[in-house]
């Protein structure tokens, strides 16, 4: 496996249900007109993400929706398939989905029991389902054919194992088996003595905005569920019940993915956090909101949901295929579809771990992808696992997006998030994996963390228990944001970056020292073991090998070009003489493998015949051996299988299962007489039987006991080593281990005691009949019709000098027609450009230089020749301008800049420029324009490009009068510890940062609407007015306050009308005053042209309507957006002038034509960038200076102080 082994006796968990609200994939990413939409979520969970997806984008535009869907549990699957096929079977023979069957389907997806008539709709519609999924192509032949595919013929029959078990009669032991382990995990984990013992939280986020009084009514909730095995509120389906003493156990529920019939949810599972419930706490009522209320809300988004989903598939515009298997593997098994892997396939041979079946997929998969969701998999498998993984299937336009979610406390401090979960600089390896997470280049989302921030207050984690922190990181390339580089229609990749060999090393060492750091270096190990026994962290999971290391290279070979032979030569010799790691030594050989193996360096004893070779150890040994061995043929790297005793992993079964963590496994080589431990941590396990005699096609193959560990047979450990080490000294004294990991935990201490200082499970040598040796990897045997679609060739085409992978790439030096550089430059020998990226030795980025080369013919090099003299400019986040004479250029770059640091190098027929790069907390990149607004296909479709999507109509009102207590608190805890510092400073607020006054503005929109404003208490304000000094630009017009299901935050619908000369002459504008409360939003400039960028972006996020041929936008030769910053002139293109404008209160009407629906965001801080506020803060904005009381001319839209109502 890519990831390290782990005994994880309690991973036989079932989740069937969803742990966090349902998020919608489609936020991000605007589809287009009869587009193909392709979306992959690993790790996806039940049903609730994908049905809500397609709930939200209910208008579709003709589009059709792709779904390719992969978890570990196929139990999940089941279920899931179970619910949609039964909408579809709806959808196409009883039209429209009636109440009593979504009621039914509701209790059969929820309920830990269901009533006998529910059951004998179960075991009806999965008689269709079996009838169905005796193969691949009797499944394609099926009604459910054209809706769900299946990556693999092994992944239905795993399915399909469940299935059957839900149609089999289960006994009255059984049943009541299931029954008492639903009482005893209750009864366990909610009542110490008759009282309440524990509190869980993470209800709260389904409350979004009132997720700290939803505290009660979620815990609540959770306990009734677990009490009466019915999703909490649903009285009548409790009652059903007990009219049948207690119903029948759920069989949709009651498995567990290793036993069908063995119930293994885990408490604090609960059907209502999946759901989004914040208008169910909206009411200024002190009393908890009751059950009902919640079961009722939840209930109609499951119907709603469901209904959505029976009109795609009646349109035929969704597909979902379903992949069981370790998400890690079974991306890299789609990057090999594509011809372009990253690794050799033998890396990820199998489809899951502790499974023999090889991971073989049908080549008509997708295998590039719009938007890519990864769920909280890097908690399990690490983010630099899942990174290389994963950005290749992406797409290139500036839509598509990947989104990483983590719900545990990665570092001690929350904005070190990142570093933390990287182990490197994020700027430096966004270069190297071309994406970077959003929030480390915006400085704004409308993401609401409020919970997250109060959620330790709540319920503080217990010793030695991880803290939970969820954070949703969306990543994208980092000049996709940036309308300069998209001005000639879409964005291509940028060409490959240089960066000196050497540095590039020190970088590598460094995030290798990061990585092991931890767990191998023993001056930090007490430390360490402190930490965790109080505190411990998501990184003490020990989630990286060797291999990790390996991959990252490979993964930045696709956009870094250098002298790669001596990167890693340089690379190699600092590992090797690094002391730091106690096992350093010992984890050169699986390094040495898999650098060769993956075509990236030339080991010559791993390319050369093994036997003769000389060794650090001595001459290796002839050709009188047995076996393998002893071949002709012998390769110099063979595949070892260490075959354990089922007696030896006593050490594991015997102990209670919450007793035997999750230590991590590795295989050893060693000779005791010549050298110590060789580890490789990158094995695979599985139990079982090897069969001796060799397959028909040369492989050996494995009888798998599918019972793992709870069967009996004997556990086979599998990799591949180089063959010389076996050869070397005498064979009876090579010996292969299992080895548990040593790492600063409680497990490496426990498993010390017993099993001595070097943890070995079991160890047998050469001449042992638990060790054998193959050519190629042990397979399960597969069917005639099953074939790998993958090879086993090296996924780099050279190991010398600059090569490049065997994907189809951009030239490292791109030629340009035009005077633009960049991305979508096009060729022309006369220019020429490249980029270098100079690292410091911290191996942060100290610039990036790009060095464009003219022909000694143009015009430049006449004027370059003549020292002309060059004017610099940074007109956009990656964009730089050179002027000379009247000839411009313009030079981009791969990251956001700091124009005002670049430094310009001059040459007779060349040009140098180089600029530090910039992110969210710095000067410059998108700084200059916070609220990126993109055209994501080159076709005029625009797209807020950092701020989610909503339907107003489709997202919760919330109802007048407002508690002010939760909406200060929601304000409050969008604020960071310098912006209130800068609060409670003397600091005159004119000299306040413009971005600093534009969140703190924002929140005086809401307050006024609900009579809450800090001046004005009482009084409520639908009116406000945008100015600059004395002009005014635009009225801002509120009709109601959302909540934002996807964000947990709030928004304001409102209009915005700029009053531009024809709005003036329109006669509209005084009595638009004269007849309305008002209040002046008076800002400087600065904060003007933030206002400026704000408007289009929030324009664009609701927008329902498409642009016109005659859009502004389109037509606008500057290619800009906003259109302008100046005051009295619009920012927007017209197109949305009178759309939606029934919602448009009625004393606004006679605007009507002039105005723009827009969805205005609480602007949140990111906490992973920044220190956020914790307590509650004193109200910020009661603390601003009020605006002197002025008249605004309704003619010239001037401000006077003397009273004037017009010109004179």
């Amino acid at each position: 496996m890519l990831t390290p082994t782990v005994v994880d006796l309690a991973k036989g968990h079932f989740y069937p249900f969803g742990n966090t609200p349902a998020v919608n994939f489609l936020r991000d990413y605007r589809p287009s007109n009869s587009d193909n939409v392709d979306i992959l979520a690993l790790g996806c969970g039940d049903a609730r993400n994908l049905l809500f997806s397609l709930w939200s984008e209910h208008k579709g535009n003709g589009c059709n929706f792709n779904f390719t869907v992969c978890d570990l549990n196929p139990a999940v699957f089941a279920r899931n398939i179970f619910l949609l096929s039964a909408i579809q079977t709806l959808s196409l023979d009883a039209g429209d989905a009636d109440y009593d069957l979504l009621s039914r389907l509701w209790r059969i997806y929820y309920h830990l029991f269901i009533t006998q008539d529910d059951l004998t709709f179960v075991k009806q519609h999965v008689s269709h389902l079996r009838a169905a999924s005796g193969s691949l192509e009797t499944w394609l032949q099926s009604p459910f054919g054209s809706v769900f595919h299946f990556s693999s013929e092994s992944t239905l029959m795993e399915i399909r194992s469940f299935w059957n078990s839900y149609s089999e009669l289960r006994t009255t032991d059984q049943d009541q088996q299931v029954r008492q382990s639903i009482a005893s995990l209750h009864v366990g984990d909610w009542h110490i003595n008759g009282r309440t013992a524990r509190v869980t939280s993470h209800g709260m986020r389904s409350a979004g905005a009132h997720s700290l009084e939803s505290v009660d009514s979620m815990n609540q909730a959770l306990h009734e569920f677990w009490k009466t095995g019915v999703v909490a509120g649903n009285f009548d389906d409790v009652a059903m019940l007990r009219r049948e003493n207690g119903g029948c156990v759920n069989p949709l529920i009651s498995g567990s993915p290793t036993c069908p019939t063995e119930f293994a949810v885990p408490y604090g599972v609960e059907p209502l956090i999946g759901y989004h419930l914040a208008e169910a706490f909206s009411s200024t009522q002190s009393v908890p909101t009751s059950m009902d209320v919640l079961a009722k809300l939840a209930k109609s988004q499951f119907f709603d949901w469901c209904r959505s989903f029976t009109l795609c598939v009646k349109s035929k515009s969704v597909s979902v295929m379903c992949h069981t298997g370790e998400a890690i593997n079974f991306a890299h098994a789609l990057q090999d579809l594509r011809g372009s892997p990253t690794l050799p396939a033998d890396t990820h041979r199998y489809t899951k771990p502790w499974c023999a079946t090889q991971l073989l997929l049908e080549p008509t998969l997708t295998s590039q992808f719009d938007i890519i969701d990864t769920s909280n998999i890097i908690d399990y498998h690490g983010i630099l696992n899942v990174l290389p993984a994963v950005t290749p299937l992406l797409k290139h336009p500036p839509c598509s997006i990947l989104y990483f979610e983590t719900l545990l406390q990665a570092a001690e401090k929350h904005e070190s998030t990142l570093v933390t979960l990287l182990h490197a600089n994020v700027t430096t390896i966004s270069l190297l994996l071309g994406v970077t997470p959003m929030g480390h280049i915006l400085d704004t989302t409308t993401d609401s963390f409020e919970s997250e921030e109060i959620f330790d207050r709540v319920c503080p984690p217990t010793t030695g228990c991880l803290a939970q922190l969820r954070l949703r990181i969306p990543f994208r390339s980092a000049f996709h944001g940036d309308r300069e580089l998209l001005r000639d229609g879409p964005c291509k990749p940028f060409p490959l970056l240089r960066i000196n060999p050497q540095e590039l090393a020190s970088f590598f060492k460094q995030a290798y020292l990061s990585m092991f750091r931890e767990a191998e270096d023993t001056s930090i190990r007490n430390a360490v073991m402190l930490r965790k026994m109080n505190r411990p962290l998501a990184g003490d999971r020990f989630f990286y090998s060797r291999l990790s290391l390996v991959t990252l290279v490979a993964a930045a070979k696709r956009t870094v070009q250098t002298d790669w032979k001596a990167c890693i030569d340089a690379l190699m010799e600092s590992i090797e003489n690094d002391r730091t790691l106690i096992l350093g030594s010992n984890g050169m050989q699986e390094l040495y493998l898999h650098f060769h193996q993956t075509g990236l360096w030339d080991v010559p004893l791993l390319r050369a015949d093994p036997r003769g070779q000389m060794t650090p150890y001595g001459r290796t040994r002839s050709r009188d051996e047995s076996g393998m061995l002893g071949s002709d043929d012998l390769p110099a790297i063979v595949h070892v299988a260490l075959v354990v005793p089922r007696s030896k992993l006593r050490i594991f079964t015997d102990r209670p299962a919450d007793q035997v963590g999750t230590p991590g496994l590795r295989l050893t080589v060693f000779n005791d007489q010549l050298f110590d431990d060789f580890n490789f941590y990158a094995i695979d396990t599985f139990f079982g039987r090897l069969k001796e005699a060799p397959a028909a096609n040369g492989d050996i193959t494995i009888d798998e006991d599918p019972l793992g560990w709870s069967g009996m047979s004997d556990l086979i450990v599998t990799c591949a080593v180089p063959t010389w080490p076996l050869l070397v000294g005498n064979r009876k004294d090579v010996c292969l281990g299992l080895v548990v990991n040593s790492n600063a935990s409680f497990d490496t201490v426990q498993y010390s005691l017993h099993l001595g200082f070097r943890t070995q499970v079991f160890t047998a040598n050469l001449d042992s009949n638990h060790v054998k040796i193959f050519a190629r990897a042990p397979t399960k045997a597969v069917s005639a019709t099953a074939q790998p679609t993958q090879n086993s060739a090296m996924c780099i085409d050279s190991i010398d000098g600059d090569f490049q992978v065997s994907e189809e790439k951009p030239a490292p030096e791109i030629s340009n027609k035009g005077s633009d550089d960049g991305p979508n430059s096009t060729t022309e020998s006369a220019e020429t450009i490249s980029w270098v990226v100079q690292l410091k030795n911290d191996c942060t980025v100290q610039s990036i230089t790009a060095t464009k080369a003219f022909a000694p013919n143009l015009e430049t090099s006449h004027a370059l020749k003549k020292g002309t003299a060059i004017e610099i400019s940074q007109i956009s986040p990656c964009v730089m301008e050179l002027s000379l004479e009247q000839l411009t250029h313009r030079i981009a770059f791969p990251y956001p800049i700091n124009g005002m640091k670049a430094k310009l190098t001059r040459n007779p027929v060349s040009i140098e420029l180089s600029a530090p790069t910039s992110n969210s907390i710095e000067i410059g990149g998108y700084a200059m324009n916070p609220f990126p607004v993109i055209d994501q296909n080159g076709t005029g479709d625009f797209l807020a490009w950092g701020m989610g999507r909503v339907d107003i109509d489709r997202q919760p009102l919330i109802k007048l009068p407002v508690d002010h207590l939760w909406l200060e608190g929601m304000f409050a805890t969008a604020s960071t510890r310098a912006d209130r510092a800068l609060n409670l400073s003397d600091m005159d607020y004119s000299r306040k940062p413009a971005m600093l006054k534009l969140r703190e503005g924002l929140p005086l929109l809401f307050m006024g609407l609900v009579g809450l404003h800090p001046r004005y208490p009482g009084k409520i304000f639908r009116l406000y007015v945008l100015t600059e000094g004395d002009k005014v630009d635009a009225f801002i017009i509120s009709n109601a306050i959302h909540h934002d299901r996807d964000s947990g935050s709030i928004f304001l619908d409102a209009f915005v009308v700029p009053l531009t000369p024809e709005v003036a002459k329109s006669g509209l504008v005084q009595p638009t005053l004269n007849a309305n409360r008002k209040e002046l939003i008076d800002t400087a400039r600065e904060e003007m042209i933030l206002w400026k960028h704000l408007i289009p972006a929030t324009v664009e996020r609701c927008r329902t309507w498409e642009h016109k041929e005659t859009c502004e936008y389109k037509i606008n030769i500057t290619n800009t957006i906003p259109l302008s910053t100046f005051a009295c002139r619009s920012p927007i293109c017209t197109c949305g002038n009178g759309q939606d404008t029934n919602h448009l209160p009625p004393e606004f009407k006679p605007l009507a034509a002039f105005a723009t629906r827009v969805a205005i965001p609480i602007i949140h801080a990111i906490p992973y960038m920044v220190a956020m506020m914790l307590d509650k803060l004193p109200n910020s904005t009661s603390s601003q200076t009020p605006a002197a009381t002025r008249d605004i001319c309704g003619h010239c839209g001037s401000v006077k102080f003397s009273g004037l109502k017009a010109c004179v």
